[in-house]
């Protein structure tokens, strides 16, 4: 078979951030897998990669699962790595709906143009709800990203749809940028060799995912965006 050519290929990194135990990596899993885990590693970041195919198009997709949301340790680095950010609450505890929102509003203070999602999850444990659809979609809202109400255990069509249009959210955002720089370069009468087009008529999905450590991870990509942010708000 041959081996598809991922230097060209359209990539987006994703940061799923919220309180221990709101179901962060088992919705990650399902997401890229199809299938639910119910027991994770606790006490690292991970890293998940794979080779999705959105729209007929191939997409090289990274997401990291950030294992500790606590105010005091605000994943501000993953938040400057990635290109969208999706809030994880559990309805049946208003805890973690209350951190979801404050993390909401810290995201949005450093990267206000990041696309952002909150999906509820646990929607299967109705009889243990704490938190109301309309209460999740109200600060949703306000804050103009969007919302969905899943249940991991249960596989809703809701959790691909809602990772699927972030991911064309990103991929547009990419090519607006791209097209931005190219009209520049071509003003300037600099020749660009390509187009930035993601590759049409993609192979199968990637096989495995590969979870990795953080390690260094975010470095250079945070670094950059760090400065980016800091020339914007010197203007």
């Amino acid at each position: 078979m041959k081996t598809e050519d991922k230097s060209n290929m359209a990539k987006v990194r994703i940061a799923v951030i919220g309180k221990s135990n709101v179901g962060k990596s088992a919705l990650t899993v399902r997401y890229l897998t199809r299938r639910f885990i119910g027991e994770y590693r606790r006490n690292t970041d991970l890293l998940y990669r794979q080779t999705l195919t959105v729209n007929n198009a191939s997409l090289e997709v990274e997401i990291v699962d950030v294992c500790s949301c606590e105010l005091a340790l605000f994943p501000e680095e993953a938040i400057y790595w990635a290109d969208a950010c999706v809030i994880v609450y559990d309805i049946t505890s208003r805890t973690s709906f209350s951190h979801a929102t404050e993390l909401l509003q810290r995201v949005q203070q450093i990267r206000n143009q990041m696309p952002v999602m909150m999906l509820a999850n646990k929607s299967d444990l109705e009889h243990l709800r704490q938190v109301e659809e309309v209460e999740g979609r109200t600060i949703s809202i306000q804050h103009g990203i969007q919302f969905n109400e899943v249940s991991v255990a249960e596989n809703s069509d809701a959790i691909y749809s809602s990772f699927d249009l972030m991911l064309n959210e990103c991929r547009n955002q990419q090519s607006n940028h791209k097209s931005r720089k190219f009209s520049v370069s071509k003003m300037l009468g600099t020749l660009i060799g390509t187009n930035g087009k993601v590759p049409q008529n993609p192979t199968n999905q990637g096989g495995t995912v590969v979870v990795c450590h953080k390690s260094d991870l975010y470095k250079s990509r945070v670094l950059k965006r760090r400065q980016n942010f800091t020339a914007t708000a010197s203007l």
